[in-house]
């Protein structure tokens, strides 16, 4: 990945397909390590209490509730995040993206840790597919930023800032 993202950050002039491609590649690596992480907490909890669990309704809807009222917080940013102005910012916002979207999974780990059962369990896992799908659509139109790695150079020439803040 490291010679990927040397050639999408350097490249004077990247396809728009090229890009999207990076970013979502970025994008999914960082929601897969949030979702692989969780599940192996929630392994390693399940492990270390032993026994069955026991499933509580109220817990396992409590969950469920956090995640739907999560998942708009999680969109916002990555929405407000979409106004890439460089390589760099897109880069940063397809990995925003990927961490905070993942975040229900820690929901969803956490209520099979504890044994829950049934439709909650299953809406959580929705919410889980549900934010990666809508992630990875919304980091596509992250590659119609000018992906010209001079434009942001000659911006800040034209401008009189720095670089960091054009990023």
């Amino acid at each position: 990945m490291s010679t990927s993202l040397r050639h999408y950050l350097t490249t004077a002039e990247l396809e728009p397909g090229r890009a999207a491609s990076f970013l979502r590649l970025a994008y999914a690596a960082s929601f897969l390590a949030q979702v692989v992480v969780a599940a192996l907490i929630a392994v390693v909890v399940r492990a270390l209490a032993g026994g069955p669990g026991s499933p509580s309704a109220l817990l396992a809807w409590l969950l469920v509730a956090f995640a739907v009222m999560e998942l708009p917080v999680a969109l916002l940013v990555t929405a407000r995040m979409g106004a890439a102005r460089s390589r760099r910012s897109a880069l940063t916002a397809a990995i925003l993206a990927g961490t905070m979207l993942a975040s229900s999974a820690w929901f969803a780990a956490l209520a099979l840790a504890t044994g829950q059962r049934g439709t909650p369990v299953f809406l959580l896992l929705a919410l889980v597919t549900i934010g990666y799908a809508v992630g990875f659509f919304a980091v596509g139109r992250l590659a119609r930023t000018p992906l010209d790695a001079t434009a942001s150079a000659s911006r800040v020439a034209v401008g009189g800032g720095s670089a960091t803040e054009e990023e």
